[in-house]
């Protein structure tokens, strides 16, 4: 299926799953002391910069390939880590090395692409999804601090009013009309939910530690991807690829310490 239809109709499913949750913390819970807009603008914000980071990530991939655009992508973590540190966050020595080996480790395990040449679009491209989804994790530690069911809420909201227009422009113009089967059907929501099951974590972790910390680590899902590849898809990974999971490995073992 196209790319954007895909993200547009799992966000759907996450705006569904974020309307719940928001609904349940407002019977059960409390949504704190901060007024709507404090979350709300937070919120919608991290939507928003998501939202074209996506797009900008599949223009750079249809254009460009894998092994440069994904590394590019995944150094998105340098945005929340920058502004956190101007903010205060505080490091120790051993922490500061195993954030830049992990985050190194992260790249490489991206499989970057070292020879040949590489157009200029969609490494320009790349690099504007990285700081747009760089961006989005710093809101969205923002809005957490505030509401973290309400920024959820927001940013599906934010999110989808750029996705969706996006999408029925495609649809115009003869793209994006591949039909939904049931297995789609009950796919594309599950996937939405996932998304949102992965942000509510990082939100919840930064809200409550460093945003330039819970970025990195956050940033490691290269790997886990990899990982999934090559046990389910019987994926081949190269050496480089190798080399970045054991760093990774290091890096978080260094933090942890």
């Amino acid at each position: 299926m196209h790319p954007v239809k895909v993200v547009t109709l799992s966000q759907l499913g996450g705006l569904a799953a974020a309307f719940v949750f928001f609904l349940s913390v407002s019977l059960w819970g409390s949504h704190g002391d901060s007024p709507v807009t404090a979350w709300a603008l937070w919120g919608i914000a991290a939507g928003l910069s998501g939202a074209v980071g996506l797009l900008c990530l599949y223009a750079a991939l249809s254009t460009g390939t894998m092994g440069v655009v994904s590394p590019i992508t995944a150094l998105g973590a340098i945005v929340p880590v920058t502004l956190g540190l101007l903010r205060g966050d505080a490091w120790t020595t051993i922490v500061g090395v195993g954030l830049v080996v992990a985050l190194v480790g992260a790249v490489l395990a991206s499989g970057p692409e070292l020879s040949g040449e590489v157009g200029r679009r969609p490494v320009t491209l790349a690099a504007i999804a990285a700081v747009a989804f760089g961006l989005s994790l710093y809101f969205m530690d923002g809005g957490a601090r505030h509401d973290l069911s309400g920024s959820m809420l927001a940013m599906r909201c934010g999110s989808l009013s750029l996705l969706i227009p996006t999408f029925l422009v495609l649809r115009s113009r003869n793209a994006a009309r591949e039909p939904l089967t049931p297995r789609l059907i009950l796919a594309l929501p599950l996937l939405g939910i996932g998304d949102l099951v992965a942000n509510l974590l990082f939100a919840a972790a930064s809200a409550q530690g460093q945003v330039s910390i819970v970025a990195v680590l956050g940033s490691l899902y290269p790997v886990a991807t990899l990982l999934l590849a090559r046990g389910f898809l019987g994926e081949r990974l190269r050496g480089v690829q190798l080399a970045g999971v054991a760093l990774t490995v290091v890096g978080v073992c260094l933090v942890s310490i």
